[in-house]
């Protein structure tokens, strides 16, 4: 929420959580403050939303937009980049990078796990905290660990994994050190703790998460059902069972049934000036309510905390973006911050990321700065305010846009147009697992199409609320046709191959800049059991010169995960250790000393 700092105790706590060192952030709490703090249910809640504000805090942001987005073929390195940055843009990833640091979001983990161990003694000493209360702070606290984690993992593959908190100095060095767990392991551990706080098995009945806070604010700066069920079905996703993939679209459409159950309220109360319109049956912010487009933008990114937010982390004018204004369209010289789009996005519209010169998302994330197809500024973000006009020819092209002076924008975690294409993605394995090369049995054609169909009007749903025509976003009620057929002939003949191929290009689309796109390919690399896909998006934006030594690098599995730090590796004695892709430059580097 955007006034959330001003009910935080963190001058209390905020001493006992300094860092020790820079593997793990296990400093034990203060005797004073164990002493005299857990003793209502206000001290719980200010250590909780302590946690919110350490997840907020710039250690945390840059790296979940940089380990997500700087290695993909969305962003290229642009002006004053850093140093670390650079290395990172060129796949020349060292162990003494800055940003193979992961402490901060131990920071967090403890502030977690210290809720969740002093939450029930203070329930035992505070009357007023109820077992419902009790039940959802801890809900929160869990949701909040587990998203550590899952940047963690999906950053590094195998990284410690630590449920306990460090609230006194007992156990010696041993304790301030915990080996890595697998990456696998991790996942299993996390999928069990989302799904019994859910009650996923249970129907949701006995969810412990709050569907809706009394404050609007909270409902997306705070973890909700609909927030945890899209952290969950994300994580189906990567684990890939088949179990997995049902369940990722049962509590998809939980959130679904969340959104239109909100959207009914929100019709009522709105009327015919409501945004908010059902298409394909799914609620959508309408890009184009009126005769100028931009909408959709507007809501989402410029003022946020919108009808489509699951979780995002607000900021104000007292605590500001720490990423937007130096990595995206820097807004004091309004040109290319140190990360710019990779320019065959811009240049050759349309092209393989924006197939339709009417698909408004164009205008809406990058803008040609000088004007010669260049450098493209990323403004996704960095933009409070768009309005973009449509030609006869049907392209779009921007009227007008305001970049910010204070960088105040929330960054969005999760909203509801990726639980669709997640629901989408979970349709389409499904599909792939009972349509194997060459099987042509009619009972199994007529299943796989009842699936491909439901992916598609999922994927259609989310590209067509951003396609105008005439001004005017293209919903059912405008008898409009489905505007991916422009894309692509989609019919029976269409294979789920295809789709699948229509729903990554979706997923670049809907959330380009927004820290998810090295993360989809990683995820499509581990499906597929090789790199070869991976490295057929990411190589171009190498060149020739340095393409060929960017795919003898990444040949190696590892290779797709970030290394540890060469300090946090040293620091921990043999402890921990360093990922096998990046072992030679520790010996390297050793014999060089």
């Amino acid at each position: 929420m955007k006034n959330i700092k001003s009910f935080l105790l963190v001058a209390l706590v905020g001493a006992s959580f300094t860092s020790c060192n820079d593997f793990l952030n296990l400093e034990p709490l203060n005797d004073i403050v164990l002493e005299n703090f857990w003793t209502d249910k206000s001290d719980v809640e200010s250590v909780l939303l302590g946690a919110y504000s350490d997840l907020e805090k710039s250690d945390c942001v840059q790296r979940m937009i940089i380990w997500g987005e700087v290695r993909s073929d969305n962003v290229l390195e642009g002006n004053g980049t850093g140093e670390d940055i650079r290395q990172i843009c060129r796949e020349n990833l060292l162990t003494t990078n800055s940003f193979c640091k992961y402490n901060a979001f131990y920071k967090v983990i403890n502030d977690a796990n210290t809720v969740l161990h002093f939450a029930p003694i203070v329930a035992e000493k505070d009357p007023n905290f109820l077992p419902d209360e009790l039940l959802a702070q801890e809900a929160e606290a869990i949701t909040l660990r587990c998203l550590c984690y899952w940047y963690l993992i999906r950053a590094f593959h195998d990284v410690p994994y630590v449920t306990q908190p460090s609230i006194d100095d007992e156990g010696g060095h041993e304790k301030f050190y915990v080996p890595q767990s697998s990456f696998d392991v991790i996942l299993d551990s996390l999928i069990y703790e989302m799904e019994t706080i859910l009650d996923v098995d249970g129907n949701f009945k006995k969810c412990r998460a709050v569907t809706k806070y009394p404050t609007e604010d909270a409902n997306t700066a705070r973890i909700t059902k609909a927030s945890a069920c899209a952290l969950l079905a994300d994580m189906y996703l990567w684990r890939g069972r088949d179990e997995d993939y049902r369940k990722c679209i049962e509590v998809c459409e939980e959130v679904t049934a969340i959104k239109k159950s909100e959207y009914q309220k929100l019709k009522e109360k709105e009327g015919k000036n409501c945004t908010v319109e059902l298409i394909n049956g799914y609620p959508l912010i309408l890009d184009a309510p009126s005769q100028t487009p931009g909408n959709s933008y507007n809501e989402i990114f410029g003022t946020g905390q919108s009808f489509e937010a699951l979780f995002e982390l607000p900021y104000n004018n007292d605590v500001k973006n720490p990423f937007v204004g130096d990595y995206y369209q820097n807004n004091r010289s309004q040109d290319v911050g140190q990360l710019k789009a990779y320019d065959v996005m811009g240049k050759d519209l349309p092209n393989s990321v924006f197939d339709q010169p009417s698909d408004t998302r164009y205008c809406q994330n990058m803008k040609d700065i000088k004007g010669n197809g260049a450098s493209y500024a990323i403004t996704k973000y960095a933009y409070d305010e768009i309005s973009l006009s449509v030609t006869g020819s049907g392209t779009v092209s921007t009227s007008g846009s305001s970049i910010r002076n204070q960088v105040q924008a929330d960054f969005i975690i999760y909203r509801y147009t990726e639980v669709l294409l997640f629901e989408a993605e979970a349709y389409i394995m499904q599909a792939k697992k009972i349509a194997p090369a060459g099987d042509d049995s009619l009972s199994q054609v007529a299943a796989v199409n009842v699936l491909k169909d439901k992916a598609f009007n999922l994927i259609d749903a989310v590209n067509r609320r951003s396609i105008v025509a005439d001004g005017v976003s293209k919903v059912p009620n405008l008898s409009a046709p489905k505007t991916l057929e422009i894309i692509m002939s989609y019919g029976a003949n269409t294979t789920i191959g295809e789709v699948e191929t229509l729903l990554f290009k979706e997923r670049r689309r809907e959330f380009l800049f927004e820290g998810k796109r090295w993360f989809d390919l990683v995820r499509m690399a581990r499906r597929d059991g090789d790199q070869n896909r991976l490295l057929g998006f990411i190589k171009p934006k190498h060149g020739n010169s340095t393409g060929s030594a960017v795919e003898i690098k990444l040949k190696n599995p590892y290779a797709m995960y970030f290394p540890m730090h060469r300090d946090e590796v040293r620091n921990s004695q043999g402890v921990l250790k360093q990922n096998p892709a990046y072992q030679d430059e520790e010996v390297n580097e050793k014999a060089s000393h």
